[in-house]
């Protein structure tokens, strides 16, 4: 972009949009929006006219604006300060959002929506079924350990063998996120940075920045954490923690290959302080392999196995595998709060992976994802790569349909959402490969209606 010492007035926004505008309407107005950011004209801080202003200067209603607006903070073009007014923001996004992750409000005003990153609720196995099952509770005393003993012998035999084999010990805790919650509380005051995978799922910014450490990304590509940018973050020291993806990373579905699983291991052994936490998020429902490097570093990874997308997001479950001191550490923490996850879910989920009909239903519900990815792959004329329930769609276009499926009240997740600075992310969108209210091909057939009329082409039939 260009530089400026002064940032435009409200009436000089108002006069470049009218006369930019080609088209009318909330779909006019916010390409037009989009043309004056990207050229250059209007600049990161500009303060935009009021709802009020605008429709006033062009003689429309101010729901067109408002819809227009909303639009264009989903892209993360626009924030809103409430009463300050709404600002164009930064693209890169040098200096985010706070928080990143949020849960949206404006569900309203979408008829479709694959930007949720959750699993299929139609494709998940009924806890009821195991619950009436269930011999009795499995609570009986607060003096009781944290893991449910059937639980635990039942997850180490689902997990990777070579945890068993090193004698790692294991915690449940209440899902992924609160596991890398506590593994960071854990670190040694005088490490006070973590590296993040970028593009990443939001909420780990956040959860990084709440422990008051600094965040450092490094870009990824389809085969993992590149190494060279990893080794510069490395040498700058401080790093206590680095925090992997290995398969059906969200948002890009992307999976750590042998060799650069491999890389990075060797990588590591030059910095024996940093601890490796693998988060294996999508579990038992992802197909890639697992390449973990537990036999290179030892007790220097920590293996987070999380349940929520295989066996169902309110059984808010995950296992933890590390060292038997930094378990130990971990749940004594626990004891001055929750203490334990409910033995009751625990009994349930172990009945869940100990039945042969409930692994039936996972294993169908990975074809179906995989036949999924193809068909959304195909509408958006890109390699159907990755695994687990996201396309990541990056092509230098991505813009344009986004804005097409937003017009038609359809949302996909924009890539700024994931990244914490880079200016890129307006070319990228994440497509979860669910609608939480639709049969998903009758969903996509809508898609497609939809990407009708945009400006590149599509081989979906």
């Amino acid at each position: 972009m260009s530089e400026r010492t002064t940032l435009h007035t409200t009436d000089e926004i108002c006069r470049l949009i009218a006369t930019t505008m080609s088209r009318s309407g909330m779909r006019g107005l916010t390409e037009t929006f989009v043309k004056l950011v990207k050229d250059g004209t209007l600049s990161p801080g500009d303060r935009l006219p009021s709802i009020r202003q605008l429709a006033d200067y062009l003689g429309v209603s101010p729901t067109t604006i408002a819809s227009a607006w909303s639009h264009l903070a989903q892209l993360g073009l626009l924030n809103s300060h409430g009463r300050r007014g709404s600002f164009v923001s930064e693209t890169a996004r040098s200096t985010p959002a706070t928080p990143r992750w949020r849960f949206y409000e404006d569900q309203r005003t979408y008829t479709l929506d694959f930007a949720t990153g959750v699993p299929d609720p139609r494709l998940l196995p009924n806890p009821m079924t195991s619950i009436t099952n269930l011999g009795s509770s499995a609570i009986t005393s607060y003096l009781d350990p944290p893991v449910y003993q059937p639980l635990a012998e039942t997850l180490r035999s689902r997990a990777p063998q070579r945890f068993s084999d090193r004698g790692f010990s294991l915690t449940v805790v209440d899902g992924a996120l609160d596991a890398i919650d506590r593994l960071l509380a854990a670190m040694p005051t005088y490490q006070r940075a973590v590296v993040l995978e970028e593009p990443n799922f939001p909420a780990l910014y956040d959860l990084v920045e709440s422990h008051g450490l600094e965040v450092r990304t490094v870009p990824i590509d389809d085969e993992g954490i590149t190494i060279d940018v990893l080794r510069n973050q490395l040498i700058k020291g401080g790093v206590g923690l680095i925090l992997l993806q290995p398969r059906s990373h969200n948002p890009t579905g992307y999976s750590l290959s042998l060799e650069r699983a491999s890389a990075f291991a060797e990588l590591l052994l030059q910095f024996p302080e940093v601890l490796v936490v693998e988060d294996d998020h999508s579990g038992l429902l992802s197909t890639a392999p697992l390449y973990t490097m537990v036999d290179q570093l030892g007790s220097r990874v920590a293996y987070v196995m999380s349940f929520s997308k295989s066996h169902g997001p309110d059984l808010r479950l995950a296992a933890i595998f590390a060292d038997r001191d930094l378990v130990h550490e971990l749940d004594r923490r626990r004891t001055l709060g929750p203490s334990w996850s409910s033995k009751l879910l625990q009994a349930v989920l172990n009945h869940m992976l100990n039945d042969p009909a409930t692994d039936e239903l996972i294993a169908g519900a990975q074809q179906i994802y995989a036949e999924r990815r193809i068909a959304v792959a195909e509408l958006f004329a890109i390699d159907p790569r990755g695994s687990g329930i996201n396309v990541w769609v990056d092509r230098s276009d991505a813009l344009g349909a986004l804005l097409q499926l937003a017009h038609h009240h359809i949302r996909v997740a924009p890539g700024a959402n994931f990244y914490a600075a880079n200016p890129a992310a307006a070319n990228q969108f994440r497509f979860t490969l669910s609608e939480p209210t639709v049969e998903f091909n009758r969903a996509l057939e809508r898609v497609a209606m939809a990407l009708a009329g945009a400006s590149y082409a599509s081989s979906y039939r």
